[in-house]
Parts: C-alpha cells; structure tokens; sequence
C-alpha cells in the first residue's frame, strides 16, 4: 500500500496545532502591535508600518512580547524555516506568573487566545515570521 507524505513543515505544525487546538481564535486584525520594552521589535511586512489589516509581522529573535497587546494572534514560524529549532534559540510562552506554557516545542510557535497565555518571549532565535 502507498504511503502518504506530508510536506516537512505539516508534523510540527500539526503538533502544536493539537497543543493548543482547544483555545483558537481568530487572527487579531485590531492593527495592535509594536515593540516592547524589553528590546523586541514588530516588524510588519506592509509599506505603512502598521500591523494588522492582513498584513503579516515579523518579530526580532530575542525578545519579550505581551499577548496580544504586542504581538498579533496567529502562527509564527523562524526565518529560513529550519527543520528543527536552532541551538542557542529559546522561547517559551509565559503565564501571569512568569511559568511556562510551552516551551522549546520547535521551529514553530502558535499564539492564540489562551487565558493563560500573556507573554511570548524568545531569544537567540533567528527573526519570527507570521504566517497566519
């Protein structure tokens, strides 16, 4: 019987897909977004320099970014979509309490709608790119 093969990107995407299946929202399309105090950039993709609208964003590696006040909802995935997460690249996803939701689950980062979930930082990490 054949087998069926999926694009390198779907197995990690389909992971923390499930991770977080139960709390997804929509895309914030409120045009939020910017830097933080903690040296991160929001970088979009549009001529404007706003974010939202549809327009994709890009974060700096090393960063600290509120949810969603700084970062829009959605999927993030690391320039140059490496295979795996690169040595020295850290991020995590934080609680109120500074505790880890997720942490170091890949090259791959999905920030939805999650009571819980009111930090992302990262660091070391090569540029993040929106891609939903």
């Amino acid at each position: 019987m054949p087998r069926t093969r999926f694009a390198r990107p779907a197995i990690p995407l389909v992971a923390a897909a499930l991770l977080v299946l139960a709390a997804c929202a929509p895309t914030d399309t409120t045009g939020a977004g910017g830097g933080d105090a903690a040296g991160g950039d929001v970088v979009s993709d549009g001529a404007d320099g706003q974010t939202g609208g549809g327009e994709l964003v890009v974060l700096s590696g090393t960063g600290s970014y509120a949810i969603p006040a700084d970062i829009p909802y959605g999927g993030y995935q690391l320039h140059g979509e490496p295979d795996e997460q690169p040595v020295g690249c850290t991020w995590a996803i934080l609680d109120a309490d500074g505790q880890a939701s997720f942490a170091d689950q890949g090259s791959y980062v999905f920030i939805t709608d999650i009571p819980e979930a009111v930090t992302f930082e990262t660091d070391g990490c090569p540029d993040w790119e929106q891609f939903e």
